[in-house]
C-alpha cells in the first residue's frame, strides 16, 4: 500500500461507507513511517498491520522452488513456514474483524487467500503480467533471456488464468488487460476500473513555464520507464536539439538505475532522481513526453499531465486503456524522427498546445477523477455481495 496511489486512493473513496484494516509490505522503514503517521491514511484505514519480509534464501528452498516451476514472486516453495505463517496472518485478521470481503492488491499478494476461509475475494491486478511479459518477450534479443522470459510468461499465463477459482472479480485497469484476461479464461469475473488522478492536488499552473523544457516522469528503477528514458535521451532528444539547441530534457522520478544516471551526462539533459514534489516540475514543463515501448496498464503520469493541462506527446503504447485521441487530447508518435518533430512542433505553436491541452484537461474531469473510480468499485462490491445473500439464506 505504502507507495500505491491507487490502491490507496481506492481506499479513500470506498472508507466514507466501509471499514477498512490494512495488511501490507513496506520493505522501506522511512515509507512506513511516513504512512503511518499520515493523518489522512489514519482517516482511511480503521487499522494498519506491517507485514515481516521474506526471511533469508536457502539453497534447498532455491532448489524446491525451481522444481515446481513457480513463478519468481511465489513464496510456497522457497519459504514454506514464512508462506503458512502469513496466510495466517490474513486469516486472522479477516476473523478478528468479521470482515465481510478481502480486496487484494496485486497478483503476489493473491497467494495469500484462502478461499476455505469463506469470505468473498477480489484481487486488483492494476496491469497484466501476462501482457506485460508477451510485450517484453517481443523486445528480447538474447536467447537465453528469451527463454526465460517465456518460462515465465508461461507461468503467469496459468496463474492469471485460475483466478477465476479464488476470486469473485478481477480487477484491472485498462479494458486491453481485462480483455487478456478473458483470453485465459472463460469463467473469469473482470472489471475494468481505470487509474484516476487527484483533480485538487495535481491542479494547473502556468505561473512559469520554461518555453524549451521538456519532462518524463516515473519510478525510473521500473524496466519500461528506463527503457523509455534511455529510448527518448538517446534517440529522439538529439534530434530535438537540431531544431531547438536550448532545449532540456528532464528526467523526474526515484530509483534511476545506473544507466538513466549515465544519461545527466549528455548536454541537456538532466536526471533528478527522488523528489518530494513532481508538481513543480510538470508544471514547468512546455511539453510533457511519455515515450514508452513497452508495459501495460494505465499510465498515472499521462493523467497527472493532462490534469496540469499540458500538452502531451506520447507513443501510441502509452495511452493503452484510455480514451485519448492523436490529434485531440495528445500527440503520438512511435519512431523517433517523427517523435521529436511533435515536440519540436509544440515548441513553437501555442494555439496546438492551447487546444491539446484544454481538451486533455477536460477529458480528465469527466472521466478520471478517483470519485467515478471508487463508485464503480463500490458498485462492484454491493453487486457480489447481494449475489452472496440468497446462497447464505440456503445455507442457514
Amino acid at each position: 500500500m505504502p507507495g500505491s496511489p491507487r490502491l490507496f486512493n481506492l481506499c479513500r473513496e470506498l472508507s466514507r461507507q466501509h471499514e477498512l484494516y490494512l495488511l501490507t509490505y513496506c520493505s522501506s522503514g522511512e515509507r512506513q513511517q511516513s504512512f503511518l503517521s499520515d493523518p489522512t491514511a489514519a482517516k482511511v484505514f480503521s487499522t494498519v498491520e506491517i507485514l515481516p519480509d521474506p526471511p533469508a534464501m536457502t539453497w534447498w528452498g532455491q532448489q524446491w522452488h525451481r522444481l515446481h516451476l513457480a513463478a519468481n514472486f511465489q513464496t510456497r516453495f522457497r519459504f514454506p513456514e514464512y508462506y503458512q505463517a502469513i496466510r495466517s496472518r490474513v486469516r486472522e485478521m479477516c476473523t478478528r474483524n468479521r470482515c465481510d470481503l478481502m480486496y487484494v492488491d496485486l497478483l503476489p499478494m493473491g497467494q495469500y487467500v484462502d478461499p476455505g476461509l469463506g469470505v468473498p475475494a477480489f484481487i486488483d491486478l492494476h496491469d497484466s503480467m501476462t501482457l506485460m511479459a508477451r510485450r517484453v518477450l517481443k523486445t528480447t534479443r538474447g536467447w537465453r533471456q528469451h527463454l526465460a522470459i517465456s518460462a515465465h510468461l508461461l507461468k503467469i499465463q496459468q496463474l492469471e488464468g485460475s483466478l477465476g477459482r479464488k476470486f469473485g472479480l478481477v480487477v484491472t485497469n485498462s479494458s486491453v488487460d481485462e480483455q487478456v484476461l478473458g483470453e485465459l479464461s472463460t469463467g473469469i469475473n473482470t472489471l475494468t476500473i481505470t487509474n484516476g488522478v487527484d483533480m485538487g492536488y495535481f491542479a494547473p499552473d502556468h505561473s512559469r513555464v520554461d518555453a524549451d523544457k521538456i519532462v518524463f516522469t516515473g519510478v525510473m528503477g521500473y524496466a519500461p520507464n528506463e527503457d523509455a528514458a534511455l529510448f527518448f535521451a538517446q534517440e529522439i532528444f538529439p534530434l530535438i536539439l537540431e531544431q531547438r539547441p536550448k532545449a532540456e530534457f528532464w528526467i523526474v522520478g526515484s530509483d534511476p538505475t545506473d544507466r538513466v544516471k549515465e544519461l545527466g551526462r549528455m548536454a541537456g539533459v538532466h536526471v533528478t532522481g527522488k523528489v518530494e514534489d513532481v508538481r513543480p516540475y510538470l508544471s514547468q514543463a512546455a511539453v510533457f513526453v511519455c515515450p514508452l515501448r513497452y508495459g501495460s496498464g494505465v499510465k498515472n503520469k499521462i493523467l497527472a499531465a493532462m490534469a496540469m493541462q499540458k500538452p502531451i506527446v506520447a507513443t501510441s503504447l502509452s495511452i493503452d486503456g484510455l480514451d485519448l485521441a492523436d490529434g485531440r487530447e495528445v500527440l503520438l508518435a512511435d519512431e523517433p524522427r517523427a517523435f521529436a518533430e511533435k515536440v519540436v512542433g509544440l515548441l513553437s505553436d501555442p494555439e496546438t498546445v492551447s487546444r491539446l491541452a484544454g481538451n486533455g484537461l477536460a477529458r480528465v474531469q469527466s472521466q478520471y477523477s478517483w470519485a467515478a473510480m471508487g463508485q464503480a468499485l463500490e458498485k462492484a462490491i454491493q453487486t457480489v455481495m447481494e449475489s452472496r445473500k440468497p446462497r447464505e439464506r440456503q445455507a442457514v
